[in-house]
């Protein structure tokens, strides 16, 4: 417990980013404003949970970045660490070096460069055969140089007041939607489908063929979705919205947030969160690709990241 706030004591002196502290609210500064952020693993507030915990997030007085691991589905783990958890650590160390005026091309460049040196590192597994075998993420982040917000995949914003991009793929779209159907087929309870998610057991095929669906031009289009995983993406699938000026606001969380809370602030994304995991723990009302499951504190990891201008 010191040796966590002594952590977080060291970010807020510190104005610039350090190692992520876990599982309670940290307050920073940047050069043009203040930091908030919470993040928590899936697995609760233990450290083996932080370390399984495939949200990531940085900042600095050139970025702020958000990133959501996907949940592996392959099985195969690498040092004891699982795909998502990959994908969050290649991400988080290209910030930690990117130019102050990197361009969206760049640092897209620099992922795929660190994830190929990752695949090389592997070379008995074809991860250009076996999507299923990529470490996955989302990503969306603003650079303060260029005035703009890059996403890749489903990652969502709030800027100054405004939803941005909070849209659903379609594939998880079905698969959530066949999942909640088979629950409700069996009549499981939810303590049958927090000790054994039939449901997600039953679209499991489904969650890794969509693999083949990823970063694939050639997949059917009402199928297609983009994400960092090592290949390109086309340049006309990257999301990017400009401004002006620097927003007042902003806010990236992932999609372990649900909603949007009314104020900005870690404290109201963690009531909101609370209150829909009271609500709807195995995502029957709200379908999703997987529920609460025993022994753990929600139904995925999050994180959320605000940044207030001066």
């Amino acid at each position: 417990m010191k040796s966590l706030l002594l952590s977080a004591m060291l970010l807020v002196s510190s104005g610039a980013f350090a190692e992520l502290v876990y599982d309670r609210p940290v307050n920073d500064k940047i050069d043009s404003g203040a930091i908030e952020y919470f993040i928590q693993g899936k697995g609760g507030a233990t450290p083996k949970g932080n370390a399984a915990c495939e949200d990531g997030l940085f900042y600095n007085d050139h970025f702020i970045a958000l990133y959501d691991g996907a949940t592996d589905k392959s099985g195969k783990s690498y040092n004891g660490k699982k795909g998502g958890r990959i994908a969050e650590e290649i991400i988080e160390n290209v910030f930690k070096g990117l130019p102050p005026e990197a361009s969206k091309e760049e640092t897209l460049a620099r992922i795929n460069r660190s994830y190929q040196d990752f695949y090389k590192a592997h070379p008995e597994m074809d991860f250009v055969k076996n999507t299923t075998w990529r470490p996955t993420a989302t990503l969306i982040w603003y650079s303060f140089a260029r005035r703009e917000l890059v996403a890749i995949g489903d990652s969502k914003a709030r800027i100054d007041g405004v939803n941005i991009n909070k849209k659903s793929k379609l594939v998880d779209d079905l698969n959530s939607e066949l999942r909640v159907r088979v629950i409700k087929q069996l009549k499981l309870s939810e303590a049958d489908i927090a000790q054994n998610d039939l449901g997600r057991f039953y679209i499991l095929p489904l969650l890794e063929r969509q693999s083949d669906y990823q970063n694939n031009p050639k997949a059917p289009k009402a199928f297609q979705y983009w994400a960092i995983d090592g290949f390109d993406v086309p340049a006309e699938e990257v999301l990017v919205w400009r401004f002006d000026q620097t927003p007042k606001l902003i806010e990236l969380s992932s999609d372990g947030y649900e909603n949007y809370p009314a104020a900005s602030n870690v404290k109201a994304y963690e009531e909101d969160f609370a209150n829909f995991l009271k609500e709807d723990p195995q995502r029957i009302k709200y379908p999703s690709t997987k529920g609460l499951q025993q022994g753990n504190v929600s139904f995925d990891d999050r994180a959320v990241l605000i940044y207030q201008a001066k």
